[in-house]
């Protein structure tokens, strides 16, 4: 795989890379695994009969209940290109309706369980929505109310229905699929063979971790060619068992896992969200070969194995990312569980993934790299704030540009200009450096760096340091106000269980592992860091928190 320049850190796509790009739909690729594998187990929920959720559906099985969806929404006048918000955790019929909304050349929002009533208002009203399916209860909170309550103020809104029983006027989810069922065959048939892979098939609102969201346009052929790329390098087993607790409103969870799984002919073992000990008891029952994790789960799991004593050795494949995985994480899972970790880089807009390690590099490239990008994808590494290479090695923001990145932000051109570069690049915010190999590591967010006293500081550093204490179970380093310096670190901090850490034996620990400048002012610990449900780390609230007093 060459560098075109020699010394600059421009990486180009190999021809002939495999797997090839394909032009194929959402609802293709689901076809093409039907007539392959239509008696594989598709999608299995079996930790879940006491919250009354379960299924265990065939391929075969699966396309039926898409095309069944796919005619109801035709039914309801929903039409091609329009768009339809799911609002729920990870429940069977969030499947449904994806695959469903892919045969009827519907586009679908994915919206957070988490959002509140402002939110709902704010991704309703900028997609114009058409419609919206909704969990009527989550965590103790009326989901319908809050959606009933949006979309009576939201002119596009024509749909509401519950994942459940009827309400207020509303069919239930049963009737509104028997609505469908006198649409003629031939109908969705005709749908479904207009969608192309240039067609948009979802609109995913950004997570959230610096403030307020914008919604990337992603295609078909962007999700299905990057779910493919990232399932085949990951080396996921064919027809094997997926463990999948990443949330389906996120790319991790509706593309990565449930795309991937799809190519693979696999079994999906979907989390409704991500509880540690029904997870572990799904891997081990289900005899899960891979899984989906991000860091702060990979370290949950960890600390449910250590109390339950539940086995997690059919597990070959990690697939790791939404963040930089610590090392000593991979270190521990890789020797305890014989695993090779697929440690994945990306952004939404992209589609999502842009870089990957394979399962069988060697460990100190698992543990300390992202791997190269995928293949038919561009990457250049430059200096931040413009469009000029950095040398191989040396540190700069990374870009790419690839067949998969997002047409743009939708309604939005300002954001789109401001992310994309007039030559197709885009930019992702985040510092990295290549090797001579292709092989790029993360070093930190250019948002995120700290100023202190004119010495630039990122947050990974330190806090790869911190996690290596042991009395640190978790940690996210953020830049505080200081009248000296201008700004100093303060490390947030979840103790490991039965630990307690001050700040003067904090920083001793410190000395030595990094510089001094660096060594954080304050050191603050919480019983849980403030993540967003994809498992980041939401920096902006811990800032308010230290301005808070907190």
């Amino acid at each position: 795989m060459p560098f075109p320049d020699p010394g600059l850190a421009r990486w180009v796509p190999e021809p002939g890379a495999e797997p090839p790009l394909r032009d194929l739909t959402v609802g293709t690729l689901l076809d093409e695994s039907i007539e392959r594998w239509p008696d594989q187990e598709a999608i299995v929920f079996s930790a879940y009969d006491d919250l009354g959720v379960s299924a265990r559906w065939t391929y075969a099985e699966l396309g039926e209940r898409a095309r069944r969806v796919g005619k109801a929404l035709i039914a309801s006048g929903i039409e091609p290109g329009e768009r339809i918000g799911i609002w729920a955790t990870n429940l069977p019929e969030w499947l449904e309706l994806q695959f469903g909304a892919a045969y009827a050349g519907v586009v679908i929002i994915p919206m957070n369980p988490l959002y509140r009533a402002s939110e709902v208002d704010f991704v309703l009203a900028k997609s114009r929505a058409a419609g919206c399916f909704v969990l009527p209860e989550d965590r103790g909170s009326s989901l319908w109310d809050i959606a009933a309550d949006a979309a009576a103020g939201v002119d596009s809104v024509r749909l509401l229905v519950p994942l459940g029983e009827a309400r207020d006027g509303a069919p239930s989810w049963e009737e509104w699929l028997a609505s469908g069922d006198a649409v003629d065959e031939d109908k969705l048939e005709r749908r479904r063979k207009a969608v192309t892979a240039a067609h948009t098939s979802q609109i995913q609102f950004t997570s959230g971790t610096t403030g307020f969201p914008k919604g990337a346009e992603l295609t078909h052929g962007g999700i299905v060619n990057n779910a493919r790329i990232f399932a085949h390098k990951a080396t996921l087993r064919e027809n094997g068992r997926h463990s999948n607790p990443m949330p389906y409103f996120h790319c991790g969870g509706c593309v990565m896992a449930t795309l991937g799984s799809v190519y693979r002919g696999m079994t999906q073992l979907p989390a409704i969200k991500f509880e540690p000990a029904r997870i572990t008891r799904t891997i081990e029952e289900e005899g899960a070969t891979s899984v989906s994790l991000v860091p702060t789960m990979m370290i949950a799991l960890e600390e449910e194995v250590a109390k339950s004593g539940r086995d997690l050795s059919s597990l070959e494949v990690v697939v790791g990312g939404g963040s930089p995985v610590p090392p000593e994480v991979m270190n521990r899972w890789i020797e305890r569980y014989g695993i090779g970790m697929a440690n994945t880089y990306g952004m939404t807009e992209c589609s999502p993934v842009i870089c990957e390690t394979l399962p069988g590099d060697p460990v100190d490239l698992q543990t300390t790299t992202v791997g190269p990008p995928l293949p038919h994808v561009e990457v250049e590494i430059v200096t931040p704030g413009t469009t000029d290479p950095v040398a191989v090695g040396e540190e700069g923001e990374l870009r790419s540009r690839s067949s998969m990145v997002m047409k743009g932000y939708w309604d939005n051109p300002e954001e789109t200009a401001a992310a994309i570069d007039p030559d197709g690049f885009i930019h992702s915010g985040d510092l990295a450096r290549i090797d001579e190999n292709g092989y790029v590591a993360i070093t930190g967010r250019a948002k995120e760096m700290i100023i202190r006293g004119g010495e630039n500081i990122f947050p990974a550093e330190i806090e790869h340091a911190v996690r290596a204490l042991e009395q640190v179970a978790d940690v996210a380093v953020v830049g505080v106000p200081d009248d000296r310096y201008g700004e100093v670190c303060c490390a947030y901090v979840r103790l490991a269980e039965g630990q307690a850490l001050e700040l003067e034996e904090f920083r001793v620990l410190l000395t030595g592992r990094v510089a001094r400048y660096k060594i954080p002012a304050y050191l603050r610990v919480l019983d849980e860091l403030p993540l967003t449900p994809s498992g980041k780390v939401q920096k902006f609230k811990l800032k308010e928190l230290f301005e808070s007093g907190v």
